[in-house]
């Protein structure tokens, strides 16, 4: 059967629409990128935050119109929205013939085969599905890296995160296990594993004898990726002993943690454990054991009861620490999350006025350290054609995540993708450079 995949959301997301693809091309199923000639229609959901359900949702929709003009007689829906609301979607959207919520994606290969019909099935199961080495998986990108899942679900109860709802209680990959994968990728041609996971320093903690973050990082050193790059970092996790491992592993110099605000009240009501002075003491004890660290962000503002005062506490919080890189969200209430209940709901316009502030002062701050680049050397990892016309080739330094720090557009025609090359940075324009 031909099968037509969208993946929306995050990372995390992205892996799992590889396992499924990967686990329906085992069993015979040939996918294609044209929904028009599919037979069966995939869309994997995010359900993070209202702008993302709203996608979610307009996306099953658009695929429905598809199943009627096209060749598919089936629209599965997966993922995290699925999981949480999958009774109403196959209520209140007649033309989805089968969900599948993220306690059961090896149930893929049966839902498909069983797609002629229409399958009430919600799974409403408490997640619980973690995917190893063995699994089969299919990248989908033509780029030179991957993203590894190292662990699923949080245990940390932030009260504006819905997350726990949908994805459950955090659960961790054993050490050699992840190890294996990160080995099987380098032997395909990846050059860069991107570990991701909703908390991913408190990995291994609940597995006895299995080591924690550190430990693995320190035994993916011994691999032969070139490139290991940990994501979403919670700063109430970090020790001494962390550090030392972190700074003794063979990692890219780059911190992804975010702090979502820098005043002590909001962060207490956020239930974030852990203040203000402690994450610029975090930031600083980092810095300090990695030479030339980029550090990345993100913030939350119009938390209920952000009052003018706590909001010039994260703008002053801000212009302290000087972070490299910062992503600012506006708050969004969550239904079934304690922030939602709570007094002193932020007015939309002022959200909005608050968030560009922070971006116009993390622009002005960032701008020397971008223009400190120029004329240097950098090593860049070369991920394919460019998506502007005027250069063949970008690519990205170790202070650059895909999708999200920023590109290095390279003038030179001979690059081949996938590897490594020396250019020196001639050009710099806000977040993106230009080597040669």
């Amino acid at each position: 059967m031909k099968v037509h995949f969208t993946t929306l959301g995050c990372p995390k997301n992205q892996v799992d629409s590889e396992l499924m693809q990967g686990m329906l091309t085992q069993a015979g199923h040939e996918l294609t990128d044209a929904a028009g000639s599919a037979e069966c229609l995939i869309v994997n959901t995010c359900a993070f935050i209202d702008r993302a359900r709203e996608e979610s949702v307009n996306t099953i929709l658009e695929l429905a119109r598809v199943k009627e003009t096209g060749r598919a007689r089936a629209l599965i829906v997966t993922g995290c929205l699925t999981q949480r609301y999958g009774g109403e979607i196959l209520t209140e959207i007649p033309e989805v013939n089968a969900i599948l919520g993220t306690s059961a994606l090896h149930r893929i290969v049966e839902l498909v085969n069983q797609a002629e019909g229409r399958l009430d099935w919600v799974t409403n199961a408490p997640p619980g599905y973690l995917y190893d080495a063995r699994t089969p998986r299919l990248l989908s990108g033509r780029v030179p890296y991957a993203y590894v899942k190292i662990a699923e679900g949080c245990d940390m109860g932030c009260t504006f995160c819905a997350i726990p709802q949908f994805r459950g209680a955090h659960r961790s990959r054993p050490l050699q296990d992840v190890v294996a994968e990160v080995e099987g990728l380098a032997r395909q041609g990846i050059q860069e594993a991107i570990l991701v996971s909703q908390d991913t320093l408190a990995y291994g903690r609940e597995i006895p004898g299995n080591g924690d973050i550190g430990d693995l990082l320190l035994a993916l050193s011994d691999t032969r990726m070139p490139w290991i790059r940990p994501m979403y970092l919670h700063p109430a996790h970090v020790n001494d002993r962390l550090v030392d491992k972190w700074r003794r592993a063979r990692v890219v110099p780059y911190l992804d943690m975010p702090v979502q605000h820098g005043d002590d009240e909001v962060l207490r009501a956020m239930r974030r454990a852990v203040t203000a002075r402690r994450m610029k003491d975090v930031v600083a004890q980092f810095r300090a054991a990695i030479p030339g660290l980029a550090i990345r962000t993100t913030v939350l503002v119009g938390f209920p009861g952000e009052t003018d005062a706590a909001f010039d506490n994260l703008l002053g919080f801000v212009e302290d620490v000087g972070f490299d890189r910062l992503g600012v969200f506006t708050y969004s209430l969550e239904e079934g999350t304690p922030a939602a209940g709570l007094p002193g709901q932020i007015p939309p316009e002022v959200m909005a006025e608050r968030a560009q502030q922070v971006q116009e002062l993390q622009d002005r701050l960032a701008w020397p350290r971008q223009k400190a680049l120029f004329g240097t050397r950098q090593t860049v990892l070369v991920d394919g054609p460019s998506a502007d016309s005027a250069f063949p080739f970008e690519g990205r330094t170790a202070g650059q995540a895909p999708e999200i720090d920023g590109v290095v557009y390279l003038r030179d025609p001979h690059l081949s993708p996938g590897r490594f090359a020396d250019v020196r940075i001639v050009e710099v324009d806000g977040y993106e450079l230009v080597g040669e």
